[in-house]
């Protein structure tokens, strides 16, 4: 019984330890790829910093 707990705690440390060092792969890879050009950036951010009010400041 022990031996189970101890493999699937291993397992799921293991599935979560993947997940986390592939988005972090993406992210990087993708950040690479926004500076050099080949993707773009989002057309504006998610409505909270749009600087481009015509209200005079």
């Amino acid at each position: 019984m022990e031996t189970a707990l101890i493999l699937g705690g291993s397992g799921v440390g293991l599935l979560i330890l993947i997940l986390i060092t592939t988005f972090v792969l993406l992210g990087r890879r993708a950040r690479r790829g926004r500076k050099s050009g080949k993707y773009t950036y989002r057309a504006k951010p998610n409505g909270t910093y749009d600087n481009s009010s015509s209200t005079p400041h």
